[in-house]
């Protein structure tokens, strides 16, 4: 599983300000503790966005992923890995691929966290939020799940989103048993 973290974990706010306990969304954490209990794979991608609004850079990163790893290390929903799409994109910036296509920065990264987990594509989800990222898995090859996060039924949209992907998990692991 592979989540962006902006928009999932974080709430996006209009306008940008620095980062609060109150930004990361609980009822994401508690999916993601179950997720956890399944014994599932999962971590995240995404920008370089530190704690205050508008700072960018791997140090911003580092700081916010470290306090952002206790928090969920208490909440038992520990991620496998944080990483970032990478330095701001610059015109011109592809990874070449297996097939020789040429293909952005955020199709690397995805294509990077499966290859470190050793996961087949058909078994790799990835859960977004933005036309970017879910174009980056459909270049991927993988599944893609399109979650909006939205404020008014957050609470039933984590609960969908939690059963989805146990859906894909179970009919995974029938196709392997």
């Amino acid at each position: 599983m592979i989540f962006e973290r902006d928009g999932l974990l974080l709430r996006r706010r209009e306008p940008s300000s620095p980062l609060t306990l109150g930004d990361i969304d609980e009822d994401f954490v508690e999916m993601l503790r179950q997720l956890r209990d399944l014994n599932l794979c999962f971590g995240f991608i995404s920008d370089q966005r530190g704690m205050d609004a508008g700072s960018h850079g791997r140090s911003d990163f580092a700081a916010l992923t470290s306090v952002l790893d206790q928090l969920l290390t208490v909440h038992g929903a520990i991620p496998d890995f944080w990483m970032a799409w990478g330095s701001p994109t610059r015109a011109g910036t592809v990874i070449p691929h297996r097939d020789d296509q040429i293909l952005q920065p955020e199709v690397g990264m995805i294509l990077r966290a499966i290859k470190w987990y050793d996961v087949d594509n058909e078994k790799a989800v990835f859960v977004g939020n933005s036309p970017t990222g879910m174009q980056a898995a459909k270049q991927a090859k993988i599944t893609g799940i399109q979650y909006s996060g939205g404020q008014n039924h957050r609470v039933t949209e984590v609960q969908r989103l939690g059963h989805t992907i146990e859906e894909i998990v179970r009919l995974d692991r029938r196709r392997t048993a």
